[in-house]
């Protein structure tokens, strides 16, 4: 009798040590919390350009509790036990960064895929999209994001005009749209880039065209589905990705931006001074 009341003594001792108040989040649910927080994180850090302001950051940061139904003081308040209990918080980020890596060794042989492909086509208007044509959007998941990323080789030119063009079916209603964004980045670091949102059914184009006078490396960009509570899906089909030599046909994309991240010269920083007609 004494030996059975030591032992459901002893299993709820141990019981109590691994049960958590009602108010923290479950350790299960902290792991893929923190996971998609260090996501976030890199996203901000790598975008600085979209990310440059704490109203930009917050959102994003906002966005990622609303995906796991959590607010920012649950998130506080279980960090703070956690605190208390440190052997289970290691437990898990153990856990966190054992998934990162395994998700950017994957990413990075994706890429080395990529880039082992084919030289582009030579010619003035060319797709140079290596990616499916297609892609379905799921906001609970992972495939809520579709990126790109292109080297580029000795067909690409300065001044090229690029235009990602795709179909969207079953757009949802959301009050934050879903985001196209692309970038050109030159050799020497700056980018010219531009985003749009996604307001409508039916096709949607971004164009950016690189400087005149500085060489491409990489041409990059996302379309994003936002992060929601509710799960929303999105469709869109016949993903092109058009590089075009510069002509005078072309029009400037008179509402990109440009952003550098590097220091500018003494010579940069003087005001410039336009020189006469002559």
């Amino acid at each position: 009798m004494k030996r059975a009341l030591f032992v459901i003594l002893s299993i709820l001792i141990m019981a109590s040590c691994h049960r958590h108040p009602d108010y923290v989040i479950g350790e299960k649910e902290m792991e893929d919390l923190l996971v998609d927080i260090h996501k976030a994180e890199a996203v901000i850090e790598s975008n600085y350009n979209i990310y440059n302001n704490n109203a930009t950051k917050k959102k994003l940061r906002e966005a990622v509790f609303l995906r796991h139904g959590v607010t920012q003081e649950q998130f506080d308040t279980t960090l703070v036990w956690y605190g208390h209990h440190i052997d289970k918080y290691m437990e898990i980020y153990d856990r966190v960064a054992e998934r990162l890596r395994a998700e950017n060794e994957e990413a990075k042989k994706l890429l080395a895929e990529e880039n082992s492909q084919t030289m582009t086509q030579p010619g003035d208007s060319v797709d140079v999209w290596k990616q499916k044509r297609f892609h379905l959007f799921d906001s609970r998941l992972p495939s809520n994001l579709l990126t790109f990323d292109i080297a580029t080789d000795e067909n690409f030119r300065i001044r090229d005009y690029f235009e990602l063009r795709f179909k969207v079916l079953m757009l949802p209603e959301l009050n934050v749209k879903p985001q196209v964004y692309m970038a050109v980045r030159h050799a020497n670091n700056d980018l010219a880039y531009n985003w749009v949102d996604v307001e409508k059914e039916g096709w949607c184009t971004l164009s950016v065209q690189a400087d005149s006078a500085k060489s491409i490396s990489r041409v990059f960009g996302y379309i994003v589905l936002p992060m929601q509570l509710v799960p929303e899906k999105m469709y869109v089909d016949s993903l092109t990705l058009i590089r075009r030599h510069y002509n005078d046909r072309i029009p400037a994309v008179d509402n990109q931006k440009t952003f550098s991240d590097r220091p500018l010269s003494p010579s940069e920083r003087k005001p410039r001074l336009l020189k006469k007609w002559q």
